[in-house]
């Protein structure tokens, strides 16, 4: 009996083929759950030179209120909203930090500065930064910075602006738009 590796999965496929002498009698269906893909790498870590970034990404998701979590301001960890885009594949992916912790120097970034996001496959995505825009809370289009379905986008989004009257959070939200570079 073969052994299997902790963390390690198979797919085994079996394909019946008919006696030579009953060419009438029909193959079975290879039933669609055979044929699944692997899902695709998710992002383990952001790495963004140009203002020293290199955390670890932790999947996030969305609050009670309809707001999108965001890991602990004690630690220096990027959220990625697992309910969204898997980096690499078409659409928005989306990033999130504290302004006071992992992307306190995001306002910092320019266009064609570079992004580089971990795999859980050990592979390494290189995203280029595009354009950076900031938006008044209830401003912020979540269309764009979710939805958009062009190409492989990265979105990376943190606290601008002053804190509001009840302390509860930031004004205004930062938004740093990169695109996969074309390698």
């Amino acid at each position: 009996m073969q052994k299997i590796l902790p963390g390690a999965f198979a797919i085994v496929l079996f394909i019946f083929i008919a006696p030579a002498e009953s060419p009438q009698t029909p193959l079975p269906l290879i039933p669609q759950t055979a044929l699944a893909q692997a899902p695709s790498p998710v992002p383990v870590s952001v790495i963004i030179p140009a203002i020293g970034v290199n955390s670890p990404i932790e999947d996030v998701g969305v609050l009670p209120n309809g707001e999108l979590d965001v890991p602990s301001g004690s630690t220096g960890n990027v959220g990625w909203y697992a309910a969204g885009t898997i980096p690499g594949d078409i659409g928005s992916a989306v990033l999130d930090a504290h302004v006071f912790a992992a992307f306190s120097k995001l306002h910092n970034l320019k266009t064609g500065d570079d992004i580089y996001i971990g795999t859980s496959a050990g592979s390494t995505l290189h995203f280029v930064i595009e354009e950076s825009d900031t938006y008044q809370l209830a401003q912020v289009p979540l269309q764009q910075l979710f939805n958009r379905s062009d190409a492989p986008r990265l979105n990376l989004i943190t606290c601008a602006g002053s804190m509001t009257p009840d302390h509860s959070t930031y004004d205004h939200r930062l938004v740093v738009y990169a695109v996969l570079a074309k390698n």
